[in-house]
């Protein structure tokens, strides 16, 4: 498949390198460092204005049949996809973020000749919102059309969890796919053991979750949300909250986008203030907060705040983080979870492109959880996944026929199941050998 994406920064580039395995990929961006960053992959690469007409003719246009506009601005994304679509290309996304735009995560804009747009923030205040299904809970992630969940949670020392992993006896259709210990990755075995404080990536159908909420002893949600930042992402996400009940206060410095915010959000207390004035922070007791959500748009501020929350006794923090090369930093100095608006766009874009492939990206990049089709004459098809798995690389779940199924060493794949499999970059090639004819 040819694909042209035209911005070469933290989305378009990771996009870029996903695709690039197994697709025909051009990227186009003005800016040459960027464009420097993707030397040593097989990618055309062209330095330009990708609103520019005869630019993408040069590119190709005319033979691509999916293109990705993911600049940082919103007009030429969105003229990149009307000329694309007017020079026949199938199938066009485009990055949006202006509220003017839309008002959606990701919307339909087929009668301008735009098939997808994606908002990041809002895609990233959505994830951030499933995070309060139970109080451990740090990611909550849809795939199959929400018939499969895939959740993060850390484990305390009330939890029944601790212990080898042989003698655990999770909730049906459940299991464990992975251990985050303070930045290192384990795909567990049988004689790993879980301990306090671990991240447990954890995969299920989703009428499990309240099974596993009362197996862990959450039963009750979070209440207290203090939200820092009432930009995009922070606006969003209380007006979310507001609606599942919860008691929310927002804190934003800009007097203005204060008064706009309360006329708003009825049940949220807008407080206009810094989030990292310690005074005001100890005034309004953020320490009896259940989760503290740093979402400014200044990763320094974000990582302050945090630090500030977590001295103050803060249950959960969870923060924004724009460069997502300081994920992995910002968890190692006690944030318990933090994510990136790009990554998470990137991880929405690769499930419109690859069709059917729902492609999460886990903890900086460092796995992924992938959905593969078992289609007719695909290699897997007949033998056992347990046992045909690499290194680095596990399946955690079978969707057959709508049903979810937990594999064995005796299950043997069969045309039309979904497989969940979760793998480190080294093992990805290889599983996605296994589904190919």
């Amino acid at each position: 498949m040819r694909v042209l994406i035209s911005g070469a920064g933290e989305v378009g580039f990771h996009v870029a390198k996903a695709l690039n395995r197994e697709h025909d990929v051009t990227v186009i961006d003005n800016d040459p460092q960027a464009c420097r960053r993707l030397e040593g992959m097989d990618i055309k690469v062209l330095q330009g204005n990708a609103a520019n007409a005869r630019l993408l003719n040069q590119a190709g246009l005319k033979d691509v049949e999916i293109v990705l506009a993911v600049t940082g601005n919103d007009e030429v994304n969105i003229i990149t996809c009307i000329i694309a679509a007017n020079m026949g290309v199938s199938q066009t996304i485009a990055r949006v973020s202006n509220p003017e735009y839309i008002d959606q995560p990701v919307k339909h804009r087929r009668h301008i000749g735009i098939n997808y747009m994606i908002c990041p923030e809002l895609v990233m205040a959505e994830e951030l919102a499933r995070t309060l299904y139970f109080p451990s809970m740090l990611m909550n992630r849809q795939l199959a059309g929400g018939e499969v969940e895939l959740i993060e949670f850390r484990v305390s020392e009330d939890m029944p969890l601790m212990g080898a992993v042989s003698k655990l006896v999770l909730p049906k259709n459940s299991k464990i796919m992975a251990i985050n210990r303070s930045g290192d990755i384990i795909i567990p075995t049988k004689d790993t053991t879980i301990l306090s404080r671990d991240h447990l990536i954890l995969i299920c159908e989703s009428r499990a979750l309240p099974a596993i909420r009362k197996f862990i002893h959450e039963d009750d949600k979070d209440r207290k949300v203090t939200i820092m930042g009432g930009g995009m992402v922070g606006f969003y996400l209380a007006s979310r909250l507001e609606r599942m009940g919860f008691d929310i206060k927002l804190i934003e410095i800009d007097k203005d986008r204060c008064k706009d915010i309360a006329e708003r959000l009825s049940e949220t207390m807008i407080l206009n203030g810094d989030g990292t004035d310690i005074s005001l922070l100890k005034e309004e007791s953020l320490g009896a907060a259940d989760v503290v959500f740093a979402v400014t748009g200044e990763d320094e501020k974000n990582l302050l705040s945090s630090l500030l929350a977590k001295q103050l006794g803060s249950k959960k923090i969870i923060s924004r983080v724009d460069k997502s090369e300081f994920i992995k930093l910002f968890e190692m100095v006690g944030v318990d979870r933090a994510v990136s608006p790009g990554q998470v766009t990137v991880d929405a874009v690769l499930q419109l492109v690859v069709g059917g492939e729902d492609v999460i990206t886990l903890s900086d990049e460092r796995m992924e959880l992938v959905e593969f089709a078992a289609k007719k004459k695909s290699k897997i098809i007949g033998k056992s996944m347990v046992r045909e798995m690499p290194s680095n690389a596990t399946v955690g779940m079978i969707l057959r026929n709508n049903l979810p199924l937990i594999p064995d060493e005796n299950t043997k794949v069969e045309e039309g199941d979904l497989v969940f499999i979760l793998a480190l970059p080294s093992a990805i090639t290889k599983v996605k050998k296994m589904f190919n004819p």
